[in-house]
């Protein structure tokens, strides 16, 4: 088994579970909990994101390239750790700072974000970027893997009324600060301590925050049009409850997302080495097949989302929760667009080190996104936030694959894209046709999925799909052995 192919697994396995998990916990928690406090989680979580991406810098997607570049030499990838490592701390203790000031001046949900700092602190010391650049993933993915799973388990056994938010917010946040304290434990297998040749120099932070800046600010512009939006929902609306309906309708869309996007973890350290290595027609290659993967799994699960929102979320989170469907369909389109920029940003501008093209997309999309918000959440609320979010990411796609189709042929994702959408339309005409009239129930969402699932397996393998029999063909190989 490869080491992508392998660590994509990895990762899968881990997303599967971060999917799972609200699957399993988020109807219990809808109605043991309730909209607003729910919403009170969403305003902390998003507004602790945007304090830890604006304090680190970006200084995680830059360990994965530098250790990706120099993985090959203990000694270069030891110090680099160690001086990458102490700037995390650096800029954690700045963001500390930031932390308590902004929570300071919300006394409405002061106590809150107290409960929620162990979540901010894990961010800072976090060192699973190394694995991720070694493409060795298994170490931080089984560690994170047992923590979550403890989490889930405490969601059932602790948080059982209304009053109880406090509960769930600080079991996520002390578990999130267990997995990444444990996932140190595995580093004397690939580094050696920072003393002796590996004795990291401080004044090579300056240097390393240089770096991390230039990848920073994609990733701050970007992190706007993902995050702002529930924060500006509670600004404009004053609502927690409208930050909840946006918040569940994003993460049913990100089910099917973050299986998809895996990818992007896995690949980029490959591209970054080919990269260093010069090796143009590898890389093309690997974007290509990347691509038709994504495709082929991109175009099913968003016509599957649209179809399913009406009948899924009445039982699924219960009535109070409908506005959630909306939202939900609404939202459908960004599994396409994420799935894309995943492709050519994720992967290759970063890979690349072309991180201006980055910020002329993120840039475009945040400013797009903060004005839309701002003209529709006070009339449209959560409705508004949504048709936000989806126009911004159209904007950084078509920005990106405009330069990306200069420097790669993209044309045989066009020809794969047209034709998984054909598959994806006749599975979502099956899945209205067969189940239009049936009530909110789980059998109907159970139905709908297998209908879905089976018409589109016959379209592949009606059309004789390559991605599809290459992957019938690695489980039979698997079977005989």
């Amino acid at each position: 088994m490869g080491r992508i192919t392998r660590n994509y697994i990895y990762n899968l396995a881990y997303q599967l579970l971060v999917l799972i998990a609200p699957l399993v916990t988020a109807p219990y928690l809808a109605r043991v909990l309730g909209a607003s406090n729910l919403g009170i989680y969403s305003y902390v979580n998003s507004s602790g994101n945007i304090i830890t991406t604006i304090s680190l810098l970006g200084i995680y997607a830059y360990g994965n390239r530098q250790t990706a570049y120099v993985r090959d030499n203990r000694f270069e990838l030891t110090r680099t750790f160690w001086e990458i490592e102490l700037t995390r701390l650096v800029l954690g203790a700045i963001g500390t700072v930031i932390y308590f000031v902004y929570s300071y001046y919300n006394p409405e949900h002061r106590w809150y974000f107290l409960i929620y700092y162990p979540y901010i602190l894990a961010q800072f010391i976090d060192c699973s970027w190394i694995y991720v650049g070694l493409e060795d993933m298994k170490p931080a993915v089984m560690k994170k893997f047992i923590t979550k799973v403890i989490n889930i388990i405490g969601i059932f056994v602790f948080v059982r009324k209304r009053d109880d938010v406090w509960i769930y917010i600080l079991m996520l946040a002390v578990t999130t600060l267990i997995a990444n304290i444990s996932v140190y434990s595995q580093l004397p297998k690939y580094i050696s301590g920072p003393k002796g040749d590996g004795r990291p120099n401080p004044k090579k932070m300056l240097y390393h925050i240089k770096g991390s800046l230039y990848l920073f600010l994609p990733q701050v512009a970007s992190l706007f049009y993902l995050q702002v939006d529930k924060v500006m929902l509670k600004w404009l609306t004053g609502q927690t409850a409208q930050v909840s309906f946006y918040d569940n309708a994003e993460k049913m869309i990100n089910i099917p997302l973050s299986i998809i996007t895996v990818m992007s973890t896995v690949m980029m350290p490959r591209i970054a080495n080919e990269f260093q290595k010069n090796n143009k027609e590898t890389i093309q290659n690997l974007l290509v097949k990347a691509g038709r993967y994504a495709l082929m799994m991109t175009f099913p699960l968003m016509i599957g989302m649209l179809c399913i929102a009406r009948q899924f979320i009445p039982w699924y989170l219960g009535d109070e929760f409908l506005p959630t469907a909306t939202a939900m369909m609404i939202l459908t389109p960004i599994v396409l667009f994420n799935s894309l920029a995943g492709i050519s940003g994720a992967q290759y501008f970063t890979a690349t080190n072309q991180i201006g093209i980055l910020m002329k997309a993120y840039v475009s999309a945040a400013v797009l996104n903060v004005i839309v918000n701002a003209v529709l959440i006070p009339q449209y609320g959560y409705a508004g936030a949504a048709v936000a979010t989806v126009g911004s990411s159209l904007v950084s796609v078509v920005i990106q694959y405009y330069f990306l189709s200069q420097q790669i042929d993209v044309k045989s994702l066009i020809k794969y894209g047209i034709k998984y959408f054909a598959g994806g339309v006749i599975m979502g005409g099956s899945i209205f046709f067969a189940t239009r009239t049936m009530p909110s129930k789980v059998l109907t969402t159970l139905v709908q999925v297998c209908i879905g699932g089976a018409v589109y397996c016959l379209y592949l393998v009606a059309t004789k799909d390559e991605a599809i029999m290459d992957v019938f063909g690695k489980i039979k190989s698997k079977i005989r052995k």
